[in-house]
């Protein structure tokens, strides 16, 4: 259980550091590189697909459960709550840096392009889906994080994020599920243990 609690405090550690560092630029340089490869080779490309490849993962999560593939959480119910609560900790997580850090996007549509909440929502999504069947399947977790990968990359292609966003995205969307996971482990049963318990009336 030690070694959970510090495990977990070092991927929040890194993160914070991690997106810290791309929202005052940090890839800007390798940002811009891919901007130009993007405006050089795909200048026309629009595709809507990254809008949907993200639910991928999830699609195949819904359908392990509806297979009766038993997961690592003890119910369904508390996978269902675990995913809910590691989309709400995410968004709320983008939400807020969006609103701080007012990036334009590449196509100068809005400021809100850092960091990219497609991006956080697919790794969002394939970690929940490693988290709880990883173990069982005999997939690798390369093949089932394919998904976040491709829509991060499409979301450059589409010109609406910058290396920097996705970047920031795909570790925000990891540690969301990673420290809901750690709550319902360790921080949830230890909580309702030390609990008083009311007296029987």
């Amino acid at each position: 259980m030690k070694s959970t609690t510090v495990n977990i405090i070092i991927w929040v550690v890194v993160t914070a550091i991690l997106v810290t560092l791309l929202a005052c630029g940090l890839f800007n340089g390798p940002s811009q590189y891919a901007y130009q490869l993007r405006m050089t080779y795909f200048p026309t490309f629009a595709n809507g697909a990254d809008d949907f490849l993200i639910y991928a993962p999830l699609v195949v999560w819904f359908f392990l459960f509806i297979c009766g593939t038993k997961g690592e959480s003890s119910s369904k119910w508390h996978v269902f709550l675990k995913g809910a609560c590691a989309f709400a900790l995410m968004w709320i997580i983008v939400g807020v840096l969006k609103s701080i850090t007012g990036e334009m996007r590449p196509d100068g549509s809005n400021m809100f392009s850092f960091p990219s909440g497609h991006t956080a929502s697919a790794f969002a999504a394939s970690t929940l889906l490693y988290k709880e069947f990883g173990y069982k399947l005999k997939w690798t977790a390369i093949v089932i994080y394919i998904p976040a990968v491709v829509v991060g990359c499409m979301r450059m292609l589409n010109n609406r994020h910058w290396l920097n966003d996705v970047l920031a995205g795909a570790l925000i969307g990891i540690v969301s599920v990673l420290l809901i996971y750690y709550w319902a482990a360790v921080v949830y049963p230890r909580f309702r243990k030390d609990r008083p318990r009311e007296n029987a009336s």
